[in-house]
């Protein structure tokens, strides 16, 4: 049955939902910040979808707007798709203009961000009653060639998505199980924020890229991966298991998920990272002030030392990555800390609770 969504961030994720949806039969308006992509997307009336996607073609939107309230109004659907250091921001522009009975969805979540989110609509005053769920990354690995033109380098297969609290999951599960087949809602906020490999591939690799990055050269990020960047992600990786253990939540190791993921194979993670095609081309950064540290330090990587403390799980690597980062990049955020988030203190009991119902 057809849906209508409402599209929140034009962005490289953002403009390849909008024409993935649109191919698939539904309504889509999209909102944007920017006048200018707007105007482009209205001016075109659409996106169009090219590469590795199972739909691809020109994608009608109905309108792209910077009315916020006007694109989330009679939606069914309503796609928070942005980077996690805009989730609270955007959580609170909503929250006047939700409407009873609307999923909102956070496509990718990052580090408890939904609770985040839930955390921000509430002290907004938000009345309307919504389902609210997540996503552990994006559909696509995607890039905007120009504005109303994405490329798709890579579609995953399977990935976990939640609703808060999990209970609900079932509900989001009867909705999208037609439109994206590819989100397994059998999760929750706990399994999703640690299935959200960002937090261990972009910020210790980064740093370990910063003679390459400050000397201008150019690289790949993933094909140029190499093995000690890898030993780097398995560390961190453990720690991120034993959180899981010790509330209970089974995860899969991160090599793992790569070839859940994606059409790879290897026996560790670096072998994982270079036998899969959807990373190609995907050129490293030219600065460290990039969103791989101000976004996924205080916004994941925190979060996850955060549910450490909660579940008394020590994070030397996690931490050393985010000391790390905070002594040689300059303003990063404090983020999603225990305190911030509002789960200092609580127990492990309290916490599932909260995640799950």
């Amino acid at each position: 049955m057809s849906k209508s969504f409402a599209i929140i961030g034009a962005g490289n994720g953002g403009q390849a939902f909008a024409a993935y949806l649109s191919l698939k039969g539904h309504s889509v308006k999209i909102y944007d910040v920017s006048q200018k992509t707007v105007d482009i997307l209205q001016e075109k009336g659409g996106v169009l979808l090219e590469g590795n996607s199972d739909v691809v073609g020109f994608g009608k939107i109905m309108l792209a707007s910077t009315d916020l309230k006007e694109v989330i109004h009679g939606a069914d659907i309503v796609m928070v798709v942005l980077p996690s250091i805009y989730h609270k921001d955007m959580a609170e522009k909503m929250a006047p203009y939700l409407e009873n009975g609307q999923y909102v969805l956070l496509n990718p979540v990052a580090g408890l961000g939904i609770v985040e989110v839930q955390n921000a609509l509430k002290a907004k005053g938000c009345t309307a009653k919504i389902h609210l769920g997540c996503t552990s990354t994006l559909l696509f690995a995607c890039r905007a060639v120009e504005v109303g033109r994405v490329a798709v380098s890579g579609q995953k297969e399977s990935f976990s998505a939640a609703a808060l609290p999990a209970s609900e999951n079932q509900i989001f599960a009867d909705v999208f199980a037609d439109i994206f087949p590819q989100f397994d809602f059998a999760y929750d906020a706990i399994r999703v924020t640690l299935d959200n490999l960002n937090a261990l591939v972009h910020p210790g690799p980064t740093l370990l890229y910063t003679g390459r990055i400050e000397s201008g050269i150019d690289f790949e990020y993933y094909r140029d991966f190499t093995p000690s960047q890898g030993k780097l992600v398995e560390a961190m990786d453990k720690e991120r298991m034993a959180i899981a253990d010790a509330f209970g939540i089974p995860v899969r190791t991160a090599l793992e998920e790569y070839c859940t993921m994606y059409p790879t194979h290897g026996n560790n993670v670096y072998e994982a990272i270079h036998n899969c095609p959807g990373y190609d081309g995907i050129m490293g950064q030219k600065t460290l002030r990039t969103r791989y540290i101000l976004e996924d330090i205080p916004f994941a990587l925190e979060a996850i030392k955060a549910m450490g403390q909660v579940a008394g799980v020590q994070t030397p690597c996690i931490d050393a990555v985010i000391t790390l980062a905070r002594a040689i990049v300059d303003d990063v955020a404090e983020g999603r800390t225990a305190k911030n988030l509002g789960i200092d203190g609580m127990s492990k009991e309290e916490f599932l609770k909260l995640c799950i119902g």
